[in-house]
């Protein structure tokens, strides 16, 4: 899979997705978590398919900015929205 062709830099930010600290799920307790991200393209898209610590919403939907890919609950912070 050669990302980096068509979006350079993917790779690094890949491995900083994977490196990256994420608080374990409050809801089931499970460390199988994510970052919450907002918005569909295709740089997004791939790092989505690309690791488990990117979950992918076409709108943020204000639960949490984290994701449990386990209980599939959103929590965490809130997220301030601009505007």
């Amino acid at each position: 899979m050669n990302m980096d062709a068509s979006y350079p830099g993917i790779a690094e930010q890949v491995y900083r997705f994977e490196s990256m600290e994420i608080p374990s799920c409050d809801k089931c307790g499970s460390g199988d978590t994510a970052i919450i991200q907002v918005g569909l393209v295709g740089r997004t898209m791939y790092l989505a398919m690309a690791t488990t610590k990117f979950k992918l919403l076409p709108n943020y939907n204000g639960h949490g900015i984290y994701f449990c890919n386990s209980c599939k609950a959103q929590f965490g912070p809130k997220k301030k929205m601009s505007g």
